[in-house]
């Protein structure tokens, strides 16, 4: 019951402080992207140069062949690799939200719970600019919006909810064992290469493919997919959605239980 009511008084402190939360957030992009001559620039191009170098590789040195119903592989590649950018970025950013704003834990005022939060409202500005970029692309390939395009905010808040459960936990463990933040930047390279963005699922054989489907991630980057090209809702993979919501609800309540017992000792350590 006192979890519920911390979880509700979370929310209630979302929307009572929404605007002192939004400052800190727009402070925060300011201070990662605009304190340099060329900070915006840099926000765009590393995650563009990645994708094109990517895109470059897979399509002409091995020569990758169209996919889903003869789809160019660029455009197939890029609807999958745009909401990777935003979990690969926000993941990272929340883990390293406490000791970035460490200051803000002294303050009775405000929650520490709501510090990822900070980071990943900078790495929602981001994906706004690359999802855009993934519907230009798209309808300039030939597939114009269709009211299968209105899930992909269903697929968004699916992202937000598994990457706030990760960076509650993240972030928590972080302030009394520094090394999680290196160790989660490798572990989310290796997620990257286990999550069908650059390859098809379709390469795998037998019970190979259910190891895919165990990974929460794939169900957002094949939705983002689905939502520009195979015209399917969400709905129609019951198992799968299920399953997700299944591990992601776990993963939510551990990161906000882990979380709420370090809590009280965040001060002494930061």
């Amino acid at each position: 019951m006192k979890y519920i009511k911390d979880f509700i008084g979370f929310l209630k402190v979302l929307v009572e402080q929404r605007y002192i939360i939004l400052q800190i957030a727009k402070r925060d992009f300011q201070n990662k992207y605009l304190a340099s001559y060329l900070g915006l620039f840099w926000a765009f191009a590393q995650p563009s140069v990645s994708m094109l170098v990517m895109w470059f590789v897979v399509t002409f040195g091995f020569k990758a062949a169209p996919v889903q119903l003869g789809m160019p592989f660029g455009i197939w590649f890029i609807c999958g690799y745009v909401p990777w950018i935003f979990i690969n970025e926000a993941i990272l950013g929340g883990g390293n939200s406490l000791l970035e704003y460490s200051y803000l834990i002294k303050k009775i005022y405000f929650r520490p719970s709501i510090i990822p939060v900070i980071k990943l409202i900078t790495a929602l500005i981001i994906h706004g600019f690359f999802l855009l970029l993934a519907c230009s692309f798209a309808i300039g390939y030939g597939f114009y919006p269709t009211l299968y395009w209105l899930q992909l905010p269903y697929y968004l808040l699916c992202a937000i909810v598994l990457i706030l459960g990760i960076s509650w936990f993240t972030s928590a463990v972080t302030v009394f064992v520094r090394d999680i933040g290196q160790f989660l930047s490798v572990a989310m390279q290796i997620i990257f290469w286990m999550t069908p963005i650059i390859w098809q699922k379709t390469m795998l054989e037998g019970n190979m493919k259910f190891i895919v489907y165990l990974n929460p991630f794939y169900y957002i980057v094949e939705g983002y997919r689905e939502s520009f090209f195979s015209q399917m809702w969400f709905f129609e993979h019951v198992r799968l959605t299920i399953y997700f919501w299944a591990v992601t609800g776990c993963i939510f309540v551990i990161g906000a239980l882990v979380f709420s017992r370090l809590k009280p000792h965040f001060a002494d350590v930061l």
